[in-house]
This record gives structure tokens, sequence and C-alpha cells, in this order.
């Protein structure tokens, strides 16, 4: 007896789903490192995503001899950025005349394998695009529905969080251009920017660029010996070069002559424990002869300081 909807989207459920979210984030490095490193985190709801930021005000405290009058007053150094919840979906819609024309087991299995392959790819490519987007509808998914991702953070002039630059010295981004004219690339560049961006004991642990941007370090490190990042290698992702003790990863959806240097435990990925790769079967729909599943995915990137994350524009790459 061959297998019924039924037993199809069980073995689904059981045997191709886990796979399906394991390679989503086993294919990308960016992802692999944002998802399952240690500054991931799991919320649990809210209307929004609150982030507390310590701003700079001054301090009540500080030194004093024995009589001295101690101050009273209280400090409030503590605001938080806001941050809208961004949802993503995935649907795998498989029609019997599919089921039927595929007529073994075998074949059936191989043809859901197929479908979840496909829907692996699309999941992955809409989470970079947001990744890297500035959560409007110009950049990345093109559409303001999706992640508010480093654009907009490494941007120094709009608003995040619902925290206008104007309004908080410390939200603007670290920022190394050369007024829009692309220069060559040089450790001293990377260097300085990561210097930079270091603040108040926050700093950047990971660089990411796009691959012509990445074949100009690899031409920078040639003449000493080249470095490679073991945390990547133990993700399964091996040759990439590390700066500073930072993996330097490369992503085709990163923003052309630009390098990023981002710092992971106050910006990071933040999806609902309830809606993290959530999986909704219909065996049957009712407007037509087939099965869908859908995989949902509900979250946005976030950042405490936004200031310790950077940017160097304007590089130079082989045309």
């Amino acid at each position: 007896m061959s297998l019924t909807y039924t037993q199809l989207t069980a073995i689904t459920e059981k045997l191709y789903i886990p796979r399906l979210v394991d390679g989503v984030y086993d294919e990308s490095a960016i992802l692999m490192r944002m998802i399952k490193g240690e500054y991931f985190k799991l919320k649990t709801g809210g209307t929004s995503i609150m982030c507390p930021i310590v701003n700079s005000k001054p301090s009540e405290g500080g030194y004093y001899s024995d009589l001295d009058e101690l101050s009273t007053s209280s400090t409030d150094n503590l605001t938080a950025a806001s941050y809208d919840w961004k949802q993503i979906y995935e649907p795998v819609r498989i029609s019997r005349s599919d089921i039927l024309k595929n007529s073994g087991d075998a074949q059936k299995l191989s043809l859901i394998e197929s479908k979840m392959t496909i829907a692996e790819t699309n999941i992955r490519e809409n989470l970079s695009l947001g990744l890297y987007s500035d959560g409007t509808a110009d950049t990345g998914a093109l559409t303001t529905k999706q992640l508010t991702g480093f654009a907009a953070i490494l941007s120094t002039s709009s608003t995040l969080g619902g925290i206008a630059v104007a309004d908080f010295a410390e939200w603007i981004a670290t920022v190394k251009n050369n007024s829009g004219t692309n220069r060559a690339l040089s450790l001293n560049l990377m260097q300085q920017t990561d210097n930079a961006a270091r603040y108040k004991g926050a700093k950047p642990t990971m660089l990411t660029c796009d691959k012509d941007v990445y074949d100009q370090v690899w031409a920078l490190f040639q003449p000493h010996q080249r470095i490679f990042n073991s945390n990547m290698a133990k993700l399964g992702f091996e040759d990439v070069l590390e700066f500073n003790g930072k993996p330097i990863i490369v992503d085709e959806h990163a923003s052309a002559n630009q390098m990023l240097f981002i710092d992971e435990k106050n910006t990071y990925l933040a999806f609902h424990r309830d809606e993290n790769m959530r999986v909704e079967t219909l065996e049957r729909l009712e407007t037509s002869n087939s099965m869908l599943s859908r995989i949902f995915t509900m979250g946005n990137l976030v950042t405490h300081s936004r200031r310790s994350n950077g940017l160097l524009d304007d590089i130079e790459v082989a045309s």
C-alpha cells in the first residue's frame, strides 16, 4: 500500500522540516553565525521587541570625603529602543496530481525533498536579504515588511528603534568613508574602523563583506601568513579569514564596496519563542486538491549599541 496524504504529512514534519531548518542556516555562514551563535535571543512576546540602552548622562555618584553631603537624586541612565516584529513565511505546496505522477513511495519522498530544498533556499534568501537591508522598500527584499537590517543600524542619520540620532549622540554608528570616492583597501583602514567602533567596552566581533571586497582582503594578507578563524571552522566553514581575531564572512547579499564591523554581543537576531520556524500543515485544501505546509518565523535584527557597529565604505575593488 502506497503512502497516503496523512503519512506523507507526518514524514514531512518529522523528517524533512528539521532538515529544512538546519539547511537554512547551515548553508549560510552569516545566518549560522547570527542564529546559532551565543547571542541569538528568543523572546516571549510584547507588542514590540524592547532593547534597554544605557546612555551617558552624568552619574550622581563619585568620590567623596567622610563628611561630604551625598546626593539623593536619582539617576535615569536607562532608555530603550523598540523594534517592530517582522514576519516571514514560506509555503510548501504539493498537489495530489504530483503525488499520483510519482507513483512509488521513493518517488513521492523525492518529490517532497525537492520541494523542501526549494523552500529552504527561499527562506534563506529572504532572511539574508533582510539582514543586509535598511528596512525600506529600496533595499534587500524590497519591502518595508522585511527585517530592519545592518544598513539601518549603520546609518548615521536615520531613526532606529524609535530613537532619532539627534536625540541620542551614542545612537550613531561608526562610519569611515571617502566622500563617495572609492579608494584602495588597507589594513590601516580596517584597523581604524575596528578601533573607532570600540565604545565603553563594546566592540565589533565579526566582519562581513561581498566576495569582491573579500578578494581585496585576501590580497592584503598574501604577503603575510594568512590567519583563518577556528570558530567558523568548527561551524563547518573552512578558510574564513580573520582580522584582530574576528572572522571576515563573505556574503553575496552584502552591499558592494563596503565592509561591515558587527558587534554581535549587542546586535543580534531576536525571534519569538513560539514563532521560530513553526510549521503549520493542511493535509487537504478546501479550494484545491493539494496539501500545504507553511513555515513561519517572527522577529527582527536589533541592537543595544548602534555606536559599536562600524562601516568601512568606499572600497575600491578589481573590475
